[in-house]
């Protein structure tokens, strides 16, 4: 026995209903966007080429002669509502620089090269001896206690910010 069943007044009305939203959506898609950021100035996105972070604190240990490697400390505060990922560090007192972690696994602290270091929305990161920081490898010339070495962050977007840090004795 076979069953037929007609296609009541119901079937057309969904496929309107499911046009009209089509095209409704489709509206919203191609309308131009208008940012929150562009509305509320507290949110707004920080100048092209500027990284959104002030910052304090900032000191190059200084090293006996000899020593081509030094670190860098300062803390960092974001100026801006969202993680700002820090990817690269240079210097020109440095041939090379490297973002750093330290770790503790198994009663044993380390620290290794990374890839990034996170800024949070709103908040700070510390660049300290015995957590996250800088190092400047294969200096060019011996730094002296009093001097004012400039160190360029730069983020995920290409952002960077110039930090200039008095060198220091440990």
């Amino acid at each position: 026995m076979t069953s037929t069943r007609r296609a009541g007044p119901a079937r057309p009305l969904l496929i309107a209903a499911l046009l009209i939203l089509a095209a409704a959506l489709s509206a919203a898609l191609l309308r131009p966007r208008t940012d929150t950021a562009t509305q509320n100035p507290a949110q707004a996105t920080p100048v092209s080429g500027t990284l959104p972070a002030t910052v304090t604190d900032a000191r190059v240990v200084a090293v006996p002669p000899g020593i081509r490697e030094t670190s860098v400390f300062a803390t960092l505060r974001s100026t801006w509502d969202a993680e700002v990922r820090i990817t690269g560090v240079s210097s020109p007192a440095a041939g090379h620089a490297m973002l750093m972690v330290t770790r503790t696994q198994d009663n044993m602290t380390g620290m290794s090269m990374t890839d990034t270091l996170t800024l949070p929305a709103g908040g700070t990161l510390t660049l300290s001896d015995t957590g996250d920081h800088l190092m400047l490898m294969h200096l060019k010339e011996p730094l002296q206690p009093g001097q004012t070495i400039p160190v360029t962050l730069t983020d995920d977007e290409g952002r960077t910010l110039t930090i200039q840090a008095p060198v220091v004795k440990p």
